[in-house]
């Protein structure tokens, strides 16, 4: 009996999300015998693609009515992937499975494994290793989604932007949503050492960038390039299958990356393409930004972390509050002095006294009118697991924030005219410094 592999992931996939694989065997024996069971050696790893090193878990499951022995590792890889977006930012695993079969023998009073070893699965691109990025797919996609065949693809933003409106010929094979992200001339895009633009540099696929070039200004019906950088297709660590640009004007090395004066910028689009020649038929996906003067309100610039494990940013212009709570706890001290030969009470006691004080804080920000676009940014906003608040962009001092809003009614341009939200958080580190 051999094993036949009927399912099994794409190259990378959202271990939030199943990773399934599904096998089967035939044979006299496949499942007439004892105590038929498939079996599973799962190695998750990361570093060096080739060293996987043992594997980590073992599973075994019954043939399902259909025969197939279906595995889902999610869990098992989703476990390994905890790291902060902030401290991780390519936080990405390599993984792979091997398969085989036992049953339980009467002759010999013991299991009967398959012969010749387990057989290992193998990726599309030729390896033994898969790849999972901390991240979750989306109804109505498939069981094992490809993230090449999704939309959008590179880079790993959940804002991906515009068919080009502007003119500069790209056409409607460009992943859209129609939205364009609006920033400081002051705004960054670094938390903690990651920058904001996240691109995928995986293995090979028909839809690798192999350039990113950014567009001082609209429009770019010439293709005229500021500035481009190339993508180099080298995957030897699971450190760099996710590279970072700076994509805000004030990142430090913004001028340095891309050359480009902040003092005559107004609006910029990323391109990321393939090949050397930008055309059409070669760009992958765009990222519109567009520079706005400073606000009457001091913005809230909020990071999250989107479907991909990477970093989206929202802008909140309008007014917030930052609402100061504490909680307390009281008890009825003995009053008086009553070892004395007199009974007296000092003139500072008291009959209430607070024993356990503490303080929460909560952030309520309103943002400015939107586009439908922005619906989804929002919906990833509120599923996030991960959430800052750039309190300090130029000292690049950031708070932890968990989202209070637990509903929102989405609105559209066509209903509600003019679209606006209000978003409450909570700050993770409260006024006193609780261990």
């Amino acid at each position: 009996m051999s094993i036949t592999v009927l399912q099994k992931p794409s190259d990378i996939q959202a271990a939030q999300s199943p990773i399934v694989f599904s096998v089967i065997t035939s044979g006299s024996q496949a499942y007439t015998a004892s105590e038929f069971q498939y079996t599973a050696n799962l190695y998750i790893w990361n570093g060096t693609m080739n060293q996987s090193g043992s594997y980590l878990y073992q599973a075994r499951k019954f043939p399902n009515p259909s025969g197939s022995g279906i595995f889902d590792f999610s869990k098992f890889i989703n476990s390994t992937l905890t790291d902060l977006a902030a401290t991780n930012p390519s936080n990405i695993k390599y993984y792979k499975a091997e398969f085989g079969f036992q049953y339980y023998t009467s002759s010999t009073n013991s299991y009967v494994t398959q012969s010749g070893g387990l057989t290992p699965v193998s990726c599309s691109t030729g390896g033994t290793m898969f790849k999972a990025y901390d991240g979750y797919g989306l109804f109505p996609e498939q069981i094992n989604s490809s993230l090449s065949a999704s939309s959008p693809y590179w880079p790993l933003m959940s804002d991906m932007a515009t068919t080009d409106a502007q003119g500069g010929g790209l056409g409607t094979g460009v992943y859209a949503n129609g939205v364009t992200q609006s920033v400081l001339i002051t705004d960054t895009t670094n938390v903690s050492g990651s920058k904001g633009l996240s691109i995928w540099r995986g293995a090979s696929d028909s839809k690798l960038p192999t350039q990113i070039v950014c567009f001082a200004s609209y429009p770019f019906s010439n293709y005229n390039v500021s500035s481009s950088v190339n993508i180099s297709n080298a995957n030897t660590t699971s450190s760099t299958q996710v590279i970072h640009f700076p994509a805000a004007p004030g990142d430090s090395d913004w001028a340095s990356v891309w050359g480009l004066s902040t003092a005559s910028l107004s609006g910029y689009k990323f391109v990321v393409i393939s090949g050397s020649a930008i055309n059409p038929a070669s760009v992958l996906a765009v990222s519109e930004y567009e520079v706005i003067c400073e606000q009457y309100y001091t913005p809230v610039r909020v990071a999250y972390k989107n479907r991909y494990g990477q970093f989206d940013f929202i802008n909140f212009y309008k007014r917030h509050n930052d609402t100061f709570n504490t909680d307390q706890r009281l008890y009825q001290p003995q009053i008086g002095t009553w070892e004395s030969s007199t009974l007296s009470y000092n003139q500072f006691q008291t009959s209430q006294q607070r024993y356990i004080v503490d303080a929460t804080q909560v952030l309520e920000c309103n943002t400015n009118y939107l586009s439908d676009g922005y619906n989804e940014l929002m919906k990833q906003l509120l599923v996030s697991d991960e959430i800052y608040w750039l309190f300090d962009q130029a000292n690049s001092i950031v708070k932890p924030l968990t989202i209070k809003t637990n509903s929102l009614q989405f609105k559209t341009g066509v209903n509600n005219k003019l679209i606006q939200y209000t978003i409450a958080f909570d700050i993770g580190q409260p006024y006193k410094l609780l261990l």
